[in-house]
């Protein structure tokens, strides 16, 4: 059976160029940018006093991220013509990108409020790997859709520039006095703002209704650079990686590319490491295809810049012809060969193209689209085995001890007790981990060393980590806010406004653990742990660019703002393709539906087959077989949001290598999505 190919058969924007794709083809045809004068806050003292920010929303409305990304994604919809197209609600998805969410709250709600907007009630799930977000938001839609978890999804990304991320950026050097000029002189960024959507659903689906689409989404990849929180990996390997990982999904050569549409940022260290990164990973083609950095027209639009550079390279190649990068003049030695340096677009026929993305944290992120598809069959899935857990939450570190509170049926609240995260990791930690960082460190080391796994030599590029987190990290949070109070909004504080993105504490973990492949921060509030495992389940059973993930949900107690019965903790699954020579516990099957879908999503995993009991985060199941489990709420023992589900999974785990069971299901629900899945002992 071939692969079905998967179209982009509409498109929405909303820039500083305006609303919509024609206002966007307009300043690309023109040459015109969209970098003004900041009035929008106060910037004396700032070294630049020029940002790409959205106009005011008229009648005294604000720029909201959900303003911006409603209208975005609208118009994505009526472009791709989907009211006529007869979908039902509960087979629509939407996946949104974003960095800091809605002013670094609301990141599952901003998802949530796109759906509401055009009714659509499938799976909503939100990504959150700083810069890439986006472009990684494109490719699982993609496979939400080709692998039959939704018939159509809305794809993209939405961001908005607040004083906080502007003196962040500031802070880290990496502003430009004027106008960016990506790979040339003088080397800094601008930052901007923005949404953008893509509908993807089959080819054949849009073409009935009379829509000729965009291109085609053949391949992506994700990667982890396991370098810096902020500064990307000097070789280029990461990206690299990324870049590699999307080839091969679409089966697409080097010498088969007509056009990169490039990360671009404009600063020397993000240029020069994107431009290794193309060398290596295309070779002498790199440097014979013409490479654009839409970031010239746009600015940094955060965790909508991926999927708003590669709409402006669709429309572009709409026409024949690939966008200018604007004011390179005097390119720096070291980049791209030919950066387009023009005031207009270049005629110039596009087949297929490549998107990169690079981030916070080391995320890296490739899409290759094309007009035209080769017919690929599709490979053979993978078994998936859990070769080892690891959970801390109030009960301690010890998944016995998490396991007596079960059978105890005492709740569990607080911090998580009893954290020696130096015998968790057998080593030192480093010092300057906040909680988030801690906890996650703490449980995915628990996982690996509960597998018998130390990631040496080779497989590092083959070990990957997905992390299922809500909130951003709350301690760093409060100390960037704390450090504006104390010095200034000019004099942010660098370690702590790094990680203030949901992707920072898997950033740390990657490089504490040496995972160097696959890296993904999810949201779907409620759940984002099970879902978390389970699109890594996923990715092992369908792709050949890992053989280990990691993958985990968090929670770190919020303070003052910490409800009585609140918890805090992590759970984590080390997850392979390779059986253990002990057997372990496969992952037998999995679903993820739409919100309020649970009873669908456990008859898709379970069918006619009996399992010992189900563990859940709070949700209704249908009747199960008696057993010594029996339907047990995992919410009521740890009242955490991400982790709770991450836990259940982790303790069905643990029962069935401990032989307490042979079959359990786990399951999750949300206001995003529904999760469930069955595992089984592996022998």
């Amino acid at each position: 059976m071939n692969r079905p190919e998967m179209s982009i058969s509409g498109a929405g924007a909303v820039t500083a160029l305006g609303d919509g794709c024609q206002a966007l083809a307009d300043a690309l045809a023109a040459g015109r940018d969209g970098i003004r004068e900041i009035h929008r806050f106060e910037v004396e003292g700032f070294s630049t006093r020029v940002a790409a920010l959205c106009p005011d929303r008229g009648e005294g409305r604000p720029v909201t991220a959900i303003a911006l990304a409603v209208a975005a994604a609208r118009e994505a919809w009526e472009h791709a013509r989907l009211p006529a197209a007869g979908y039902r609600p509960e087979r629509v998805a939407v996946v949104l990108g974003t960095c800091f969410g809605e002013k670094f709250e609301g990141f599952s709600e901003l998802t949530e409020a796109v759906a509401a907007a055009v009714g659509a009630r499938g799976p909503c799930i939100t990504v959150s790997t700083a810069c890439s977000s986006s472009t990684s938001a494109v490719g699982i839609a993609r496979d939400l859709v080709e692998r039959g978890m939704a018939d159509v999804a809305l794809a993209g990304g939405a961001d908005i520039l607040t004083r906080e991320v502007f003196a962040g950026f500031q802070a880290l050097g990496a502003l430009s006095a004027g106008k960016c000029a990506p790979f040339s002189e003088p080397p800094g960024t601008t930052l901007g703002e923005g949404a953008g959507f893509v509908a993807i659903e089959p080819v054949d689906r849009a073409r009935s209704r009379g829509v000729s689409p965009l291109a085609l989404v053949l391949g992506y990849g994700v990667s982890g650079d396991a370098f810096h929180e902020a500064a990307p990996d000097p070789t280029g390997s990461g990206l690299a990686r990324a870049i590699r990982a999307a080839l091969e999904d679409a089966e697409v050569t080097p010498e088969q590319l007509d056009h990169v549409s490039a990360h671009g940022t404009g600063t020397e260290s993000n240029d020069r490491a994107e431009s290794r990164a193309l060398r290596a990973a295309l070779g002498p083609r790199a440097d014979a295809i013409p490479v654009s950095a839409s970031k010239s027209f746009l600015g940094h639009a955060q965790g909508a810049a991926g999927v708003l550079e590669l709409i402006c390279a669709l429309l572009c190649a709409r026409d024949g012809a690939v966008p200018p990068t604007l004011r390179c003049q005097a390119r720096r030695p070291g980049t791209v060969a030919d950066p387009v340096p023009e005031s207009r677009p270049r005629p110039h026929p596009v087949e297929r193209m490549l998107k990169v993305s690079a981030a916070f944290g080391g995320a890296n992120s490739a899409l290759v689209v094309g007009r035209h598809d080769v017919p690929r069959k599709a490979a053979a899935r993978r078994e998936v085995y859990v070769a080892g857990a690891g959970a801390v939450s109030p009960a301690g570190t010890q998944i016995d001890a998490l396991m007596r509170a079960r059978g105890s049926a005492v709740p569990l609240s607080g911090a998580v007790g009893g954290l020696d995260l130096a015998q968790a990791l057998r080593a030192a930690p480093p010092r300057d981990f906040d909680p988030s960082t801690r906890l996650l460190a703490a449980a995915a080391g628990l996982a690996l060393a509960d597998a018998g796994i130390s990631v040496r030599g080779a497989a590092r590029d083959r070990s990957g980590l997905f992390t299922g987190i809500s909130r951003v990290p709350c301690e760093s949070v409060e100390e960037t806010r704390r450090s504006i109070d104390r010095r200034g909004i000019r004099n942010v504080a660098v370690g702590p406004f790094c990680g203030i993105v949901l992707n920072a504490p898997a950033g740390h973990c990657a490089r504490l653990f040496s995972l160097r492949g696959p890296l993904l921060a999810l949201s779907a509030g409620r759940g984002s742990g099970l879902l978390s495992i389970l699109w890594a389940a996923e990715h092992l059973a369908q792709r050949k660019d890992a053989d280990l993930i990691v993958a985990a949900g968090l929670d770190e107690l919020p303070g003052r703002g910490a409800r009585p019965a609140q918890a805090e903790g992590a759970g984590a699954v080390a997850l392979t393709a390779r059986r253990p020579e002990r057997g372990g516990v496969r992952v037998e099957r999995w679903a993820i539906t739409g919100p309020g879908a649970a009873a669908d999503a456990v008859s898709r995993v379970v069918g006619n087959q009996p399992v010992d009991g189900a563990l859940t985060d709070g949700v209704e199941v249908p009747e199960l077989a008696a057993s010594p489990f029996g339907t047990w709420d995992v919410r009521g023992l740890v009242d955490a949001e991400s982790a709770a589900s991450a836990i259940a999974f982790v303790l069905a785990a643990a029962a069935i290598q401990r032989g307490l069971a042979r079959r359990l299901l786990v399951v999750s629900g949300g206001n995003s999505l529904s999760c469930a899945a069955v595992i089984a002992a592996g022998g």
